[in-house]
């Protein structure tokens, strides 16, 4: 039989990594009610969130260096490997009743460093298995790797919770991602490096996606764009689930279908994407999606019933994947593909190295600043935004969604 290669290659390996991704979401949320329920703060939430992201920033460019001088395959299994160790020490430590907030900040920093290898692995993929007019629907397609695994995994888990406990779905999680790794393992993938003519450094490599991204001033004032989203989406986002579970009294069920929402409107975005492939001039549908997000982002906040809960997520949803896919097929089509590595590792790094500064401090915040000041008794903001931790949240997901 033949091994798949191309975009039906690259499809494969879409769904091989939505499998596993499925797995290690319903463990994340199941994670995200043992937090809560254990602390009943939003502190850990972004404690978590930011020890995962500032050693991916830290390693970005270092993984990128390394993508480009390794082959891809073991790039793209790398990651995957790494969670799924990190999942069974998580789980033998839960069976004995040793799991803490500890261990769980540990292991979240360095799935972050593995994590730096993800991303940009498989960006290069696309631009070394795929002809450039492909990049568009595949990038469209790559996006259900995040927004599948949104709809299925919060809902199933949910679901699951009451039944197999948290353990069981740790289990689940260690089996999925023996999906991606076979998917990646079958599939051809061209082997293209960087020509090494003379000894560099891995330091020199690593710095060079910058020096790249600093001289060419479109791809900077594009990625400045991103830059100011993420600072102001990094004020809710890793909050989501506290804000509402203390809105809907640690309904576990309504809030699957409320992370499910976002999944879902991602997987219409990714579809209209792998259809339509985005504008012509990919800056318009770019512009567009993020302005929608925005709106997306007010509606969160001002939410307080199911509905439009669900409103709000599918609409974020949509339009952060015509955004992020817009944008990737611009990279896409100006760095050559033996740069990528560097180059797409280095905008990462600048791209969400704001967007950590409000991740880290929104948790401690609300717990401490604006729920005892503004959502400790009923105000004028508690009746719009919600009482509670659940208000005060709900008030950076409005702000967030008016600067955006």
């Amino acid at each position: 039989m033949k091994r798949p290669e191309g975009f039906k290659g690259f499809s494969i390996m879409s769904i091989g990594q939505v499998i596993s991704l499925i797995g290690s979401s319903m463990t994340q949320f199941g994670i995200g009610i043992w937090i809560w329920q254990t602390t009943g703060n939003a502190t850990p939430f972004s404690i978590v969130a930011s020890l995962f992201f500032i050693p991916n920033l830290i390693f970005s460019p270092f993984a990128g260096a390394l993508i480009d001088r390794w082959p891809k395959k073991k790039a793209l299994i790398l990651p995957d490997l790494a969670a799924g160790i990190i999942t069974i020490l998580t789980l033998i430590l839960l069976k004995t009743n040793n799991l803490t907030l500890w261990f769980l900040y540990i292991a979240s920093f360095v799935s972050g460093i593995f994590n730096a290898f993800q991303w940009p692995a498989y960006s290069v993929t696309i631009s070394i298995m795929l002809k450039k007019e492909e990049y568009g629907r595949a990038n469209g397609l790559f996006s259900l790797t995040e927004s599948g695994p949104m709809v299925i995994a919060p809902i199933v888990a949910g679901a699951l919770l009451p039944i197999i406990k948290l353990d069981g779905i740790m289990i689940i999680d260690i089996i999925t991602f023996i999906f991606a790794v076979g998917a990646v393992l079958w599939v051809i993938i061209p082997d293209v490096r960087k020509e090494v003519t003379e000894k560099v450094s891995l330091f020199k490599d690593a710095i060079f996606g910058f020096h790249y991204i600093f001289k060419r001033k479109p791809l900077l004032y594009l990625l400045l764009i991103f830059l100011g989203v993420n600072f102001f989406s990094g004020l809710y986002s890793t909050l989501i689930a506290p804000m509402i579970l203390a809105k809907t009294n640690n309904n576990a069920v309504f809030l699957g279908m409320i992370e499910s929402s976002f999944g879902i409107g991602g997987i219409a975005g990714g579809i209209l994407m792998t259809i339509w492939g985005g504008a012509k001039k990919k800056i318009i549908s770019l512009l567009f999606g993020i302005l929608i997000s925005g709106i997306g982002s007010m509606i969160l906040g001002l939410s307080n019933v199911l509905i439009s809960f669900l409103i709000a997520g599918s609409i974020i949803g949509i339009a952060g994947v015509v955004a992020n896919a817009s944008s990737q097929a611009i990279w896409q089509f100006k760095v050559p593909p033996s740069l990528q590595g560097r180059v797409f590792s280095a905008r990462r790094v600048v791209a969400q190295l704001v967007g950590v500064i409000p991740m880290a401090c929104s948790g401690i915040f609300v717990d401490r600043f604006l729920t005892p000041t503004f959502f400790y008794n009923t105000t004028k903001l508690s009746s719009i935004f919600g009482q509670s931790k659940g208000g005060a949240i709900a008030l950076l997901a409005f702000v967030a969604g008016i600067f955006e």
